[in-house]
């Protein structure tokens, strides 16, 4: 899976799962500051996007991932069958 298509399913599941508006979602956007997301939040787009790809990480990765650029590089690393971030 390429950066293209990891931003594209990134995207997918903050706009269908978590409700973001699309137009607030850019590759600098902080999940955090500029989304509003908390913990369970980020806890529930990580195992959807590890659902996407069928890979399982460690939790400790999830305090790696702070922006949409984090996650999508988070996802390029679980197709790609590395150790993400962290």
């Amino acid at each position: 899976m390429d950066r293209t298509e990891a931003l594209t399913k990134v995207t997918e599941v903050l706009v269908d799962d978590l409700g973001i508006p699309p137009e607030q979602i850019t590759l600098a956007s902080n999940l955090r500051d500029d989304l509003g997301m908390d913990s369970l939040d980020l806890v529930e787009l990580v195992s959807a996007l590890e659902d996407a790809v069928n890979q399982r990480v460690p939790a400790a990765a999830l305090g790696e991932v702070h922006t949409v650029s984090d996650a999508v590089d988070f996802v390029v690393d679980l197709a790609e069958g590395k150790q993400p971030i962290g």
